[in-house]
């Protein structure tokens, strides 16, 4: 099997090409290509840059976490954790992922599997990933229904999962599609969208969360989270919806950071702008990216919402996707785990370009 190299040889993007033209697209400032992409994995849902900084790859259908260096070779291979699609690490180096396990309940003669959220402490095995056993720190032993599809840290090292489930008309407190706030040490603290709406399409309403992302490095309480429809009849408007935490007085809310009425027609909040999104992040300087499983691009957004450099299409080549499910950025460098052509993809600022 062809494993994982890299070069310097890069191409520059055909502007006309771009999925969605942004303000700045035409010209020299956009994305370029680093070649060669990285191969050998299997369905890789996420991929996420550590702060040592190495690379940690969902390696989704091969059950295991890849691990990095930014040349793209391998470091090591976790022990099998079953099918991990979302990965994050906290201030301590320690990984956070969102996978599977399979247990024989009471009375059963077949496995049930459950969805819980595993971490890895690399730092006690010497960043041997593959001496790190997986550790679950949370799963709900009463539903197995329950699967939880995206994690993201904050800067004391709480942090956030999205959870999804069948069970939202019939609950009225504990709804399975939600955003959840765990403490540093695995206690689950409060689902934070309690007001949030699952049954309207509007801002603050949430339907199945795919992913979500927190600021890097920041101490401000805000995170973006993405979503799918939960069926054809209730169609979110805003599928992808930037959160931020704002007291006034004695109350404290989660509110939207950008509203229509007040920002006018931004990217970011256009109807149908997205289809499928899967996954979501920002770099230090709080510009945003979105991969769109559905219609295989690649979205770029700046602090204000405004569409930048967005670029895709479906496919195996230069600028092209297929099913692409996670997204990180790190030195001006944005990685895609482009899950339906079984790889990793870079692309890199082209003023910044050595």
């Amino acid at each position: 099997m062809a494993w994982f190299f890299a070069s310097c040889t890069e191409e520059r993007i055909d502007p006309g090409s771009l999925a969605v033209s942004g303000p700045n697209v035409v010209g020299e400032t956009t994305y370029v290509r680093l070649n060669p992409e990285w191969v050998g994995f299997n369905k890789p849902r996420d991929i996420v840059v550590g702060n040592e900084p190495f690379l940690y790859v969902a390696d989704t259908d091969n059950d295991r976490i890849i691990m990095l260096d930014q040349a793209g070779r391998v470091l090591g291979i976790s022990l099998t954790i079953k099918r991990p699609i979302a990965i994050a690490q906290d201030k301590r180096l320690q990984l956070l992922v969102c996978a599977e396990f399979d247990t024989l309940l009471p009375g059963r003669s077949v496995p049930t599997t459950f969805g819980a959220v595993f971490r890895l402490d690399l730092v006690s095995v010497g960043h041997l990933i593959s001496l790190a056993t997986p550790q679950r720190v949370y799963y709900d032993d009463e539903d197995s229904t329950r699967r939880y599809t995206g994690v993201a840290t904050l800067y004391d090292n709480s942090y956030y999962v999205t959870r999804v489930g069948p069970k939202n008309e019939q609950s009225v407190v504990d709804k399975d599609n939600s955003i959840l706030l765990f403490s540093k040490s695995d206690v689950l603290i409060t689902p934070v969208t309690q007001t949030f709406s699952h049954d309207g399409t509007g801002l603050l309403s949430i339907h199945r969360p795919t992913g979500i992302a927190t600021l890097p490095n920041s101490r401000s309480v805000e995170y973006v989270f993405s979503q799918i429809e939960v069926s054809a009849a209730t169609v979110p408007l805003y599928k992808v919806q930037w959160i931020r935490l704002v007291t006034e007085g004695q109350t404290t809310n989660y509110v939207s950071k950008f509203y229509p009425s007040v920002n006018g027609d931004i990217g970011m909040l256009e109807i149908e702008k997205f289809t499928r999104p899967e996954g979501v992040a920002l770099d230090p300087s709080g510009n945003l990216f979105v991969v769109d499983a559905a219609k295989d691009s690649l979205y770029i957004f700046n602090t204000r919402g405004v569409e930048q450099f967005s670029f895709g299409g479906t496919g195996s080549g230069e600028k092209q996707f297929s099913e692409p499910s996670g997204v990180s950025f790190y030195d001006k460098t944005v990685y895609v785990a482009d899950a339906g052509n079984n790889r990793v993809v870079r692309f890199k600022l082209s003023t910044d370009l050595r």
